[in-house]
């Protein structure tokens, strides 16, 4: 059963790396194939040292283990689509890889007994060299099952339903090798069992790994590891040097002949997990990590698209200036590694300092002309430790000349926040806290915040002065309003004046007058009270009335401006209207007094009401000028927009606006050169 169960694993790697190794496409998948094909010379050295006893068998399996284990840190760094863009990074692993199992070759070759004896029990012990080789295995048998969790991590649903399968496979030659590497630490010594046990697992490891190269073409696919993905993972790793600390500990404890207790033992244990706990919740600690991570492992030092990400989001929440800062300081002192921060926007000929973080440089200023902001305006930023040219004799002078400025406001490296062609600010920050000098990707990702924190501000600063004009524009409009309703009754006390001197001594007309100037009196005392009440909603007080009597009413009203102009009324008797009547009145109003400065002393106006089926018809005709077409089609209704020379424009834009308010609507006849028919329409 024993070489029935070698045998099957060693034909089963074999078999399967090769057919990996001749038809992948892609580098991991045949970097897998050769790991495949180390496992099985690794199992079948295991069938010889099993047929013969022989520890010579042993001394090639280390060997062959340390060049599978190889392949397979190989295989997931190449299939972590970051790290295998790192050219430099994948020829590291690669040459340290060969040249490992070239050494362990040469020193298990040159001295055997170092690796392994067999003691006179016939027990295979091992050496200081099988003692390092079993450690060798331990860390790497965590590394890639750490890298593999990371790739698993950070893939799709989809990318996941493909990754399970060498995932599980993974993980599980890495607890074989995890398996025989600590009992040989803990034991010293090799046996058959341990042989045949990790041998069992291997083979339902490689079984899930040639399944998924069978059904999913054979390795062919990309995975994205994010950084932020690892930070996470790393409690994983953590265990896994847990594993590995322990295991060093027992051999130790074994080599020195010491017994410990089983509380001794236990209270080592808990040393243990407390230091790891201390590490994990340091800020330092995690600071220090995470920039060592961000700057060996990954092609750029920072996640552009996740900083970018955030500050889109923020900044889609912040309003107005004060918010857009916050926004911005946070997310440059969480995704750099800066303890010194501070934001400068410019203040007419100044600029004022608006953020600093920790020192407080609020309202601290800088002239316009100074030197260092002369050259952020030129230049895409400023960089103390560096010009951006060799040459650059401004950024010499500015180091040399302003190094007290620069070190009183922790000036380490600047980035100009633009609009257009125009500098509206700066971010500033000091040394970074690892001590390092600003990058490239430093300076990227600094720029680019700072660009996008211009756009918001642009567009906030837009916005307010949008919201300012539209005040401005709402407050010119009620004034137009108003002006307008004081015009009409200026016109009609005008009337009364102009007459005054021919018709005063008449009893008619100083009765005329007396109603006049009353009315006119509480129009103004209404306008008045309208914009007291602004800005509350003005309310429509529906009611029925007889249209005859409104108009009579009106024509009672406008008898100053109609004493030389002939005036018709064509009003059915019986009609009546639900709506509100002073809104109609003033409608009218506007309308006949139009009429009544378009036609000539002997032009005629007629007033027309009557109902047609369902719906009611109020018109008002004159005999004048009349207007174009395309005033009527383009302007009419539109405020400020008129055909006379002292209008305001606004009368008919009111009409329409109250007549929408009521709910009816408004057509226009017009007779070119003759006049026109305004005609209003409600509906029952």
């Amino acid at each position: 059963m024993e070489l029935f169960i070698y045998f099957i694993t060693t034909l089963i790697s074999f078999v399967g790396g090769m057919v990996i190794l001749a038809r992948s496409g892609e580098r991991y998948g045949r970097i897998v194939a050769v790991g495949l094909i180390f496992l099985a010379m690794l199992e079948l050295c295991y069938l010889f040292n099993y047929l013969w006893s022989s520890v010579v068998f042993l001394r090639i399996a280390s060997v062959a283990e340390i060049a599978c284990i190889s392949a397979l840190i190989l295989s997931v760094t190449s299939m972590e689509m970051r790290l295998s863009k790192k050219p430099g990074l994948a020829s590291w692993q690669t040459r340290t890889a060969l040249l490992a199992c070239i050494l362990f070759g040469a020193a298990v070759a040159v001295n055997p007994e170092a690796y392994l004896t067999v003691n006179p029990d016939g027990i295979a012990v091992l050496g200081w060299l099988g003692k390092v080789h079993a450690a060798l295995v331990l860390i790497c048998a965590v590394i890639f099952m750490w890298v593999m969790e990371n790739i698993l991590r950070a893939s799709s649903n989809e990318q996941k339903r493909m990754l399970k399968y060498p995932a599980l496979g993974i993980f599980i030659v890495g607890a074989a090798f995890i398996l025989s590497a600590m009992y040989r630490l803990s034991t010293l010594s090799i046996t058959h069992e341990i042989s045949l046990l990790s041998t069992l697992i291997l083979l339902v490891g490689i079984s899930f790994l040639i399944f998924f190269s069978i059904r999913f073409k054979l390795f062919e696919m990309d995975i994205f590891v994010s950084r932020y993905v690892v930070y996470h993972s790393i409690t994983f790793l953590s265990i896994g040097a847990y594993l590995f600390a322990m295991g060093l500990f027992i051999l130790g404890v074994q080599k020195l002949g010491i017994h410990l207790s089983f509380v001794m033992i236990g209270f080592f244990v808990f040393l243990v997990l407390l230091a790891l706990g201390v590490f994990m919740i340091s800020p330092e600690a995690k600071a220090r990590l995470r920039f060592f991570v961000d700057t060996h492992f990954f092609a750029n030092k920072y996640d552009y698209r996740k900083e970018w990400g955030e500050l889109s989001g923020y900044l889609s929440i912040a309003f107005n200036e004060k918010q857009i800062i916050h926004v911005t300081s946070q997310v440059i002192l969480d995704s750099m590694y800066i303890h010194e921060l501070s934001i400068w926007l410019k203040d007419e000929t100044i600029f004022r300092c608006v953020y600093s973080f920790p020192s407080p440089l609020q309202h601290k200023t800088l002239p316009r002309d100074e030197l260092f902001i002369s050259y952020l305006e030129k230049n895409p930023y400023f960089l103390c430790k560096a010009p951006c040219m060799s040459t650059d004799v401004s950024w010499e002078k500015i180091v040399k000349d302003n190094h007290d400025l620069l070190k009183q406001h922790k000036i380490e490296l600047a980035v100009p926040m633009m609009a257009g062609n125009r500098m509206i600010g700066f971010i500033a920050v000091g040394q970074e806290n690892p001590g390092t000098p600003y990058g490239k990707d430093d300076i990227d990702l600094l720029s680019a915040i700072a660009s996008q924190s211009s756009a918001a501000l642009m567009s906030a600063r837009f916005a307010q002065e949008l919201a300012a004009n539209k005040e401005m524009d709402t407050f010119n409009r009620m004034s137009a309003y108003v002006l307008h309703d004081l015009k009409n009754a200026a016109g009609n006390l005008s009337l009364i004046l102009q007459n005054a001197p021919r018709h005063m001594d008449k009893p008619d007309f100083q009765l005329d007058m007396i109603e006049t100037i009353t009315e006119t009196l509480a129009r103004i005392d209404k306008v008045m009270g309208r914009l007291g009440g602004m800005p509350a909603k003005e309310e429509i007080t529906r009611q029925s009335f007889p249209v005859q009597a409104l108009v009579e009413t009106l024509v009672s009203k406008l008898h100053p401006r109609l004493a030389d102009i002939e005036l018709v009324r064509r009003i059915d008797e019986d009609l009546q209207l639900n709506t509100d009547p002073e809104l109609l009145e003033k409608i009218l109003e506007n309308i006949v007094v139009n009429a009544t400065e378009a036609v000539a002393s002997d032009g005629r106006i007629v007033i027309a009401a009557q109902r047609d089926g369902s719906k009611a018809h109020i018109s008002v005709e004159d005999t004048g000028t009349g207007m174009s077409e395309d005033f009527i089609r383009d302007r009419l209704f539109k405020p400020f927009q008129t055909t006379k020379n002292k209008g305001t424009g606004l009368g008919l834009w009111q009409v329409k606006h109250m007549a929408d308010k009521l709910g009816a609507s408004i057509e226009v006849t017009n007779y070119p050169a003759q006049g026109v028919k305004f005609t209003i329409t409600f509906p029952d």
